[in-house]
């Protein structure tokens, strides 16, 4: 029996169609492509779903749809739409079910050329990592309603799932130990719980830092280095709420920069 593969996704806008059903072939897939608006109430405008059928077995449908899956989040993130899988992906032998949007649709609806041109993105070979996919879903999920100091702190995590923390070299690990070994015994624990954390692996910042620089340069590291400051003033002594704005629009920037650098 064929097999088929279902992605449902969710825009941060409306669909400008009332029975939206097109079929596209990405020449990088076996199968075509058919991308529909899930049927139920007024309030499903902002789903949509992705179908692929005639696979010859379910590992092979659940392969092409984890590809259109990672395709899916570059496309909507790099055009600023938003997606958000209803239960990841789905694989099986034949029908269909129906998803609810719980939540209003926003004004600006999204026109059919549009989703044509997210679908036809999909031709894109694109594999992600867990990390890469991480950051991608963050800046997707930005671009739905909601406050800007919000949307600041998911695009500046964005870039953090794109920075894990590395080891330390051994040449760190041997200063910190001459370092512990200097203090006296009645120093503070908090001080020597400190220093092992830093023998163990790189900070946040150096691993930020670092893979900016590699990847974007060492102007845009030190742009990011203030962002992530006014983050820490907000997270930490509630500085910048309602003048976060445009922290949020740099902060994007950069993210979608450094996730297209590392991806491609």
């Amino acid at each position: 029996m064929p097999f088929c593969f279902e992605v449902r996704f969710r825009t941060s806008r409306p669909i400008d169609a009332d029975r939206l059903d097109e079929q596209i072939t990405p020449a990088t897939f076996k199968r075509p492509l058919r991308f529909w608006r899930p049927y139920g109430t007024a309030k499903d405008q902002n789903w949509l779903a992705i179908e692929s059928r005639g696979y010859a077995t379910s590992q092979e449908a659940e392969n092409s749809g984890e590809r259109v899956k990672d395709a899916l989040l570059m496309s909507a993130a790099k055009r600023k739409l938003g997606r958000g899988a209803v239960s990841g992906l789905s694989v099986f032998a034949g029908g269909q079910f129906d998803v609810v949007d719980p939540g209003a649709p926003l004004p600006v609806p999204l026109k059919r050329s549009e989703l044509i041109d997210i679908v036809t993105a999909l031709e894109s070979n694109v594999v992600l990592t867990p990390n890469q996919r991480v950051a991608a879903e963050l800046l997707n999920d930005s671009f739905f309603e909601m406050s800007p100091e919000a949307r600041f702190l998911l695009r500046v995590s964005a870039v953090e799932a794109l920075c894990p923390q590395a080891d330390q070299t051994e040449a760190v690990r041997d200063q910190v130990v001459r370092v512990l070994r200097s203090i006296p015994p009645d120093a503070s624990s908090q001080i020597k719980e400190a220093l092992e954390r830093i023998a163990k692996r790189q900070s946040v910042r150096s691993a930020y830092m670092s893979k900016i620089k590699q990847l974007l340069g060492n102007d845009e590291a030190k742009r990011f280095d203030t962002l992530y400051g006014r983050r820490s003033e907000f997270l930490h002594d509630g500085a910048g709420r309602g003048v976060l704005g445009e922290a949020a629009d740099a902060a994007l920037e950069i993210s979608w920069k450094l996730l297209s650098a590392e991806v491609r």
